[in-house]
């Protein structure tokens, strides 16, 4: 098993970015403020016990600087793997709770670290009008960071890094249009 794919949705350096990784040894290279250590923080927030507490406490300055304004926006951290073992507990531990019951073993999975705005919020959002812009600027300027949550999801089928699937689930703030949905399958389970 490896990291086939990291994608970065508006976090810290990076607004909109997608990584390729092959089996084997891989190198991040790039100037100094680039992007290097928060990449690899970024796979820690996913994959290190340690980090776990962090991954439940970002803050105002992990939302990607190229952000006008990021009250409202979510911060995705997405990892595809490939070549995933046979062995029962590694199939175990994509499929818990999600696999079908003649589903054979997988090759590929997911797993997402997903920062968004509690429920709440999400569904005043989603009760706006199109182009409403006076009463979205109301909302997120009552949003604070404690109005947002962190969810962990595996087997996603959406590509984050598509801005329109963006759009479709996050909501296009530029011509304030939201989607009456908040929760949406193609996240991934739980």
């Amino acid at each position: 098993m490896h990291i086939s794919k990291l994608t970065l949705i508006n976090y810290r350096n990076f607004k909109n970015t997608s990584l390729k990784f092959q089996r084997g040894v891989n190198t991040i290279i790039g100037e100094n403020g680039a992007g290097k250590s928060n990449i690899l923080r970024a796979i820690r927030l996913l994959l290190d016990d340690n980090m776990v507490r962090a991954a439940y406490r970002l803050e105002e300055s992990d939302f990607s600087r190229a952000l006008d304004k990021w009250k409202g926006h979510w911060i995705i951290i997405s990892m595809e793997f490939e070549d995933l073992s046979p062995d029962e507990s590694v199939q175990a531990l994509f499929l818990h709770g999600t696999a079908g019951i003649h589903a054979g073993p997988i090759s590929k999975a997911t797993y997402n670290l997903i920062f968004r705005p509690k429920k709440e919020i999400r569904m005043k959002l989603a009760a706006l009008g199109d182009f409403d812009f006076s009463e979205l600027e109301t909302i997120r300027d009552g949003i604070t960071i404690d109005d947002y949550e962190t969810i962990f999801t595996g087997r996603s089928s959406a590509d984050f890094s598509d801005p329109a699937t963006y759009q479709r689930i996050v909501g296009d703030f530029d011509s304030c249009s939201f989607d009456d949905e908040t929760e949406f399958p193609e996240l991934g389970a739980r």
